[in-house]
Formats: C-alpha cells, sequence, structure tokens
C-alpha cells in the first residue's frame, strides 16, 4: 500500500479536498498546482 493511500490532500487555492483510495503514481493537480496533504485539525486556513 502506498504511503499517499488513506489520505486526504487539498487544494491551497480553490480548498477542494480529495481522498486518496488508490495510488497510480501521478500527481495530484487541482488549480494548476500539486494539492497538498491535509494534516489533522487543519482547516484550509493559513
Amino acid at each position: 500500500m502506498s504511503e499517499r493511500t488513506n489520505k486526504t490532500y487539498f487544494c491551497r487555492i480553490c480548498g477542494n479536498e480529495v481522498k486518496f483510495v488508490r495510488d497510480g503514481g501521478g500527481k495530484i493537480i487541482c488549480c494548476g498546482e500539486e494539492m497538498k496533504i491535509k494534516k489533522e485539525g487543519f482547516d484550509g486556513e493559513e
């Protein structure tokens, strides 16, 4: 199982969130930028 599986990723631009269920090896892109892993307790505000 990949390190990315079962983690939630978010877009710093639009706030979209994606639950990673299967690793196909590609990057997770939204709004033209790579999405970041959402840390536990993070609400999307910096």
